[in-house]
This record gives structure tokens, C-alpha cells and sequence, in this order.
């Protein structure tokens, strides 16, 4: 089957050039059924149509970006249509989340369809990243690692590596477009896995694995903490554990130790 992307361009195009309407923020009950609850903001793209005459719905996931490589097709037995749900900003949870949200009540299904990236026959380097980078590419990919991910913060982040000679930030390039980082510093025994991400678009095609293989090339011990989110990641690779209870943020969080 061949793929054609400029759908996804497309797709893109028109949010980007139209403004977003949340009429339904996150926390708001569905204006059918009362014990379901948005947990994402949901809205619709102004001045669009579909098929019935209303706007193009969307859902808003918790990146700041306004990339769509996602949507969900519904069948509603009870308004008797189908409809398009785009979704916007998402991280891979989000868009669980959402499908399963869409799939929660008897009378709507729905299925998710997903931009198709190959990382086949393409040119793939990991390399330090160079300061005069393009932001707007870390941007996309440091949005998913940084906790509170403003301009602000990742600009400091990524000035940290540059002011620290022990850290180093390295970038997995596919094609030349970076789609995943991971910065370390090395101490004299271990080293540590101070930021880890990959692009949205490009995740579960095991490019996360080659990048800790990569440093893992150093034989030295690795060690980093994580949430409930990444946990699975690391401990699949091979990474031992110990939970405990961060105060500061009111969560729970992992260390996580590798020995070569």
C-alpha cells in the first residue's frame, strides 16, 4: 500500500490556519451522559464543515504544539452518523486516553488511524547536538521531557549542556529532521540520563532503544528517575528500580539503575 503524507500536510494546514474553539474544557460533563467527564479540552476548528454541517471536532492533548498526526473516526448509533475527531498537541497517553473516552459509552466506537512514518532506508545519526540548532525542532521534541515545557524553560534546559563540559546532548537525526534527543552526564563511575524523548510522530518504532544503546556503548554503569508514564520503557530495556514518593510535585517516582 503506498502512503501519501500530503493528507497529513493538509490536515495540518487547516488547523493551523484556523482558530481552535474549546467549547467543552477539560473537567466539563458530556452534555448526554453525566458520569462521563472530558479529561482532555474539546472543541472544533472555526470555520470549517463536514459532512453534516458542523465544524470539524477536535481534542487538545497536552503539548503546546498544534501538530496532528491522528484522528478517530466514531460511529454513533444514537445520532445515527459518523464523524472525524482530530487530535491535536498529543502525546502517545493522551491519545490512549482519548480512545478509550470515545469507546466508553455503548452507543459510540470508534477507531484510531495514525500518520505512517517509515524509519526504513533512511539515514539515521545520533550526534551532539550544535548550539546554533533549530529551536523549533528541539522545541517539538524537549516539550514531551520538560516538565513545565515554556520557551523559557527548555532555552535554560538546553543552556545547561552548553555551560556544563561534563553534559552532553545528543540528537537522533532520521533524514536530517531531528526526532529524539537524550543529554547525559558523565561521572567518573556511572553516567546519568539527564533528559530522554523521542517525537511524538516517531515513537513505538524502537528509536528510544537505540539511543540508550548507544550510550549504553560506554559501559559504564547508567542511572536516571522517571514517572509512571516512562516506567514501562525502562524496565523493559533492562533497568533495575526502586519507587518512592517525590514531595515536591505530590507523585509517585522511580530510580532506575542499568549495570553493563
Amino acid at each position: 500500500m503506498k502512503y501519501d503524507n500530503k493528507f497529513w500536510e493538509y490536515l495540518n494546514k487547516l488547523v493551523k490556519e484556523n482558530e481552535i474553539i474549546i467549547d467543552r474544557p477539560k473537567g466539563t460533563k458530556h452534555p448526554r451522559y453525566n458520569d462521563i467527564v472530558y479529561e482532555f479540552d474539546y472543541g472544533y476548528i472555526n470555520n470549517t464543515k463536514t459532512t453534516d454541517g458542523n465544524e470539524i471536532d477536535v481534542f487538545k492533548g497536552s503539548l503546546h504544539n498544534k501538530n496532528v498526526n491522528t484522528i478517530i473516526c466514531t460511529i454513533d448509533l444514537y445520532k445515527k452518523d459518523i464523524e472525524i475527531k482530530i487530535l491535536i498537541g498529543c502525546t502517545v497517553i493522551d491519545k490512549i486516553k482519548i480512545y478509550d473516552f470515545l469507546n466508553s459509552h455503548e452507543s459510540m466506537k470508534g477507531i484510531m488511524i495514525e500518520k505512517y512514518i517509515s524509519t526504513n532506508n533512511v539515514e539515521k545519526t545520533i550526534i551532539p547536538i550544535e548550539k546554533s540548532h533549530d529551536f523549533a525542532e528541539l522545541f517539538e521534541v524537549f516539550e514531551d521531557v520538560v516538565g513545565n515545557p515554556t520557551e523559557e524553560n527548555i532555552r535554560k534546559k538546553i543552556l545547561e549542556y552548553e555551560q556544563n563540559d561534563e553534559k552532553t546532548l545528543y540528537g537522533y537525526f532520521s533524514d536530517k529532521k531531528l526526532v529524539g534527543i537524550i543529554g547525559v552526564k558523565r561521572n567518573t563511575d556511572d553516567i546519568e540520563i539527564l533528559d530522554f524523548g523521542i517525537h511524538p510522530e516517531y515513537r513505538e518504532k524502537h528509536l528510544g532503544t537505540e539511543l540508550m544503546d548507544f550510550i549504553k556503548k560506554e559501559n559504564k554503569t547508567m542511572h536516571l528517575t522517571t514517572d509512571d508514564d516512562a516506567i514501562v520503557f525502562y524496565r523493559r530495556y533492562g533497568y533495575n528500580y526502586t519507587e518512592y514518593y517525590e514531595e515536591k510535585y505530590q507523585c509517585k517516582r522511580y530510580n532506575c539503575v542499568y549495570k553493563q
